[in-house]
């Protein structure tokens, strides 16, 4: 009895909520889903950045969101992603996002991205269960049942829905510029800063290198000096040499000739 009273209250229930959502409505509104009129507004944007840099800021906007990537596929350029929200007003009722976006190259480094996205709209109810007096009078509660039914789903097609994802994603994309300018005139810096100690070094060593060769030569210039002395001194000290030996010798001679000049004189043989 129990089973059968939460089943025509949960019956009931459906019943009411579709009705009130206009599910009883046309069933054929599907075949203009190429109509014009039917058709998404304001859900495009291009950039003028690279599909890969467009790919990566709109995973980053996704989950900054918070949203779940559910896939992301650079090659086709398709990223997927789901988001569960609480309304801010009736705690019985939660959003279920799903939304879609291609991301392609238009021409050079622009690039488009497009979005679709569809919502479900949740209802959370818990009851009461009672044991009741012969079925029909509840006295005693005996536990809690919850129920979640979807009471609205669909497409999301409010423009502004997706003017703030491309108005977060153009945020993004400018502190993504900055972030590569700076980073840009910080590898600048330190490239400068490289090439002046690169200069430094290179003139530190060229200077080193000169005065080396400079003591180098020095040193050669002093040792060929001292050498041409000694060599100087070792001429002259032979020549010195020579001269005495030859006067000496002249000496010699001449202190000789007198008494051979004697000898000669009285016939006496030296």
């Amino acid at each position: 009895m129990k089973r059968t009273c939460s089943s025509l209250l949960q019956m009931f229930l459906i019943v009411a909520l579709m009705s009130l959502t206009g599910c009883g409505g046309n069933q054929q509104g599907y075949q203009k889903a190429f109509d014009s009129q039917s058709s998404l507004t304001q859900n495009q944007c291009s950039l003028n950045q690279s599909c890969d840099t467009v790919f990566k800021i709109a995973k980053q906007t996704f989950t900054q969101q918070g949203f779940t990537i559910e896939s992301a596929d650079i090659k086709s350029g398709i990223i997927k992603a789901v988001r569960n929200m609480q309304d801010t007003k009736d705690p019985e009722i939660s959003y279920n996002i799903h939304i879609s976006a291609d991301i392609s190259e238009i021409i050079g480094s622009e690039t488009n991205i497009s979005i679709a996205a569809s919502q479900q709209t949740i209802l959370h109810r818990s009851t009461t269960t009672w044991w009741h007096l012969l079925w029909i009078l509840p006295i005693i509660p005996t536990g809690t049942e919850y129920q979640t039914l979807v009471v609205k789903e669909g497409n999301i097609t409010e423009p502004s829905f997706y003017t703030d994802f491309f108005n977060a994603l153009k945020i993004a994309t400018s502190k993504y510029d900055v972030a590569v300018k700076a980073a840009a005139a910080k590898a600048a810096e330190k490239a400068e800063v490289a090439r002046i100690a690169a200069e430094k070094a290179a003139t530190l060593k060229a200077e080193t290198e000169a005065k080396a060769a400079a003591e180098k030569a020095e040193a050669a210039r002093v040792a060929a000096e001292i050498a041409a002395t000694l060599m100087a001194e070792t001429e002259a000290k032979a020549l010195a040499e020579k001269v005495k030996a030859e006067n000496e010798a002249k000496l010699k001679a001449e202190a000789e000739k007198p008494v051979a000049e004697i000898a000669n004189a009285g016939g006496i043989t030296p």
